[in-house]
């Protein structure tokens, strides 16, 4: 993370590339002025760790926090049976709405695995409209009704529309 930048994106997929690094999934945005990534590559163990004690010169090239975190390939996470599932709220924006949503995934065990949020200010309307779009993972043990009612009394009470639906793919 850092100043954002035309042409750091390139700069970083270079470094891996030239390495011998392969990038497997990354995901990238501006928030403010700031530059934010992450990025799960794969390689041989002596790219990687060459990688990783040569991060010096992109960190100094780039002007980028840099962070490195050793996990498992997405093919060996242990992962229980599920449905997968995409919400949406959408509300006029005010504090606590992401926790109030997460907070009722979270005490039904529900993971999370994507999640990004935002507010726009309508021309119109002249409100600031909070979007939030997650996807998590429905174990079997929860019920659906009591999801759907658990969402329906946050939604009824912040005045948030809230909408979940079963995916086959994102």
């Amino acid at each position: 993370m850092g100043p954002d930048r035309p042409g750091l994106v390139r700069e970083i997929a270079e470094f891996f590339s030239a390495r011998g690094i392969n990038i497997e999934r990354s995901r990238g945005c501006v928030l403010g002025n700031e530059f934010g990534m992450v990025i799960l590559t794969s390689g041989n163990n002596e790219d990687i760790e060459a990688l990783i004690n040569d991060l010096d010169s992109l960190r100094e090239k780039t002007g980028l926090d840099i962070y490195v975190r050793k996990t498992k390939a997405p093919t060996h996470r242990e992962v229980l049976p599920s449905i997968p599932y995409k919400l949406i709220a959408i509300s006029i924006d005010r504090p606590g709405i992401i926790h109030q949503i997460c907070k009722v995934l979270h005490e039904r065990k529900i993971n999370i695995e994507d999640i990004s949020t935002s507010v726009d200010h309508d021309l119109v309307t002249a409100a600031n409209v909070f979007q939030m779009v997650c996807y998590f993972s429905l174990p079997p043990a929860v019920k659906i009704i009591d999801l759907k009612n658990a969402l329906t009394l946050i939604s009824d009470e912040y005045n948030i529309d809230i909408r979940f639906d079963a995916v086959v793919t994102k």
